[in-house]
């Protein structure tokens, strides 16, 4: 993988880390306000669960405070992975 698409694919990782944080938030904040038997949960158009009872909603927030914890570290391991190896690439070429 070359370093412009490791730049693409972290400001991807960024983009859904915000996302999946901001849902978890939106979930977290939910609390006991919800009307019927269930709220719906979807995240990016996509249905998760169509009508989670109300005692499971913290469990789907840090559902998602997880996730984007993770694709938060693996976008930081791939921006460190492009700063040393392009670090190491500059020192080889100075060497020859």
């Amino acid at each position: 993988m070359n370093t412009s698409i490791r730049w693409i694919v972290f400001i991807f990782l960024i983009i859904i880390t915000f996302l999946m944080g901001n849902k978890g938030l939106e979930l977290w904040s939910l609390g006991t306000n919800i009307d019927g038997e269930g709220v719906g949960i979807y995240f990016l158009g996509l249905e998760i669960n169509d009508s989670a009872p109300e005692e499971k909603i913290p469990a789907y927030a840090v559902g998602f405070f997880v996730t984007s914890f993770i694709a938060l570290l693996i976008a930081f391991a791939l921006v460190r992975r492009i700063f040393l190896f392009g670090r190491n690439l500059e020192i080889k070429e100075e060497r020859k």
